[in-house]
């Protein structure tokens, strides 16, 4: 079984179709979702694929963070939240879209 976690801010609003870049306003009205919402339907497109793994969502809080040296030290530096963590490895930071984070673990898996 593969371990997805995802650490971050529930309320926060991030971009969901251009991994997180759409500082200088480019991105379209209604792009931006929570990121709660986000991960609900990124789980959701998981277990349809068959894909097995567990995801877990862990609000980006200093105790939380200690989970996983790279996310602690990556988090700690910048506002790169969420932070994705494959079987114990970062796998990405920012911004991301469920549809395509769930065609990456596939990769990753070799699903």
């Amino acid at each position: 079984m593969n371990t997805i976690e995802i650490y971050g801010y529930a309320a926060q609003e991030i971009c969901s179709g251009c991994e997180g870049h759409c500082g200088d306003g480019a991105c379209q009205p209604g792009i931006k979702k929570t990121t709660e919402t986000l991960v609900e339907e990124f789980t959701y497109l998981l277990k349809k694929a068959g894909i097995p793994a567990e995801t877990y969502f862990y609000e980006a809080t200093n105790e939380n963070l200690v989970r996983n040296a790279d996310v602690h030290r990556v988090l700690s530096m910048a506002d790169l939240a969420p932070a994705i963590v494959l079987n114990g490895k970062l796998l990405f930071f920012g911004g991301f879209s469920p549809e395509g984070l769930v065609e990456e673990v596939k990769k990753r898996i070799n699903y």
